[in-house]
Formats: structure tokens, sequence, C-alpha cells
């Protein structure tokens, strides 16, 4: 895993998401709001091609990962149908927190692909009984 001051892919696959009615506003835009949710699925994910979820990060190694801070970007509008490509970065990590840039993506075969939206997040890993920050293993980060 890299050093706290790295940048780094995460290592998995993209999360591809189809946009669909409800996930838009009045004027046939993605919602802006729908965008934390799509990069929370792409989280969960994640931890899913790891042989992780956010229940066995509970139940068998007793850490939360909440979100404690979050900045968003919006590029372009997104519309219904749109493919969406959603990728992680690691901007840093540290000893009980990371900062995990997400980029949603439209993919079309026919164009290049376009920047959509695009959040920093700030996570921090907590143990479930006193919510007080704890560190955050290294095998979260090696996992297969």
């Amino acid at each position: 895993m890299p050093n706290s001051t790295n940048t780094t892919q995460a290592n998995s696959l993209p999360f591809l998401f189809r946009v669909c009615y409800s996930d838009t506003d009045a004027a046939g835009f993605v919602y802006h709001a729908r965008y934390l949710e799509i990069f929370e699925r792409s989280r969960a994910e994640w931890l899913y091609q790891r042989d992780l979820s956010p229940t066995k990060l509970v139940n068998e190694f007793g850490i939360l990962l909440p979100v404690r801070e979050i900045t968003m970007h919006f590029h372009r509008p997104g519309r219904l149908d749109d493919l969406l490509s959603i990728d992680q970065t690691i901007e840093h990590r540290g000893r009980t927190q990371i900062a995990v840039k997400q980029t949603a993506t439209r993919v079309n075969a026919n164009s290049e692909p376009e920047l959509i939206a695009s959040a920093l997040l700030h996570i921090v890993c907590v143990d479930t009984v006193s919510l007080r920050p704890k560190g955050i293993p290294d095998w979260l980060f090696t996992a297969d």
C-alpha cells in the first residue's frame, strides 16, 4: 500500500451504473444528490471485490468507515440512459483516515469518455463500540 502522501488508483474494476428515470430531476439531468448514492455503491463494490462488505467489517473486524467530509464538483450533466463508469483513487492515506477521489465518467462507444462528476471524500476508520478513530488495517488495501 502507498505511503500517506502518494496518490494511487484503488486496485479494482470500475463500477458501472446505468442512469434510470428515478435518478433524474425535472430537467432530465441526474439529480445532484444521487451521485452520493452512486459513489457509495461504488465503494461497497470495492469492498465486495476484496471479499469484504460493510457488514463483515462491522461483525468480524469491529470497524466502521463513515464519510467525515465530502467535496463534489459537477462537470457536465448526466442524463437518462447514460452509462457511468465510477473510479476511485486514494489521494492520501493516514493512520486513521483516507482521502478518496471518485469520478463519474460517461462512457459511450461512439465518443470519448466524458467526466460528469467528481468528489473528494475524507473517510475515517472508527471502532464500532467506542466510535473513536481506529487505525486503518493494512489488509483492507491488500485483500483480493
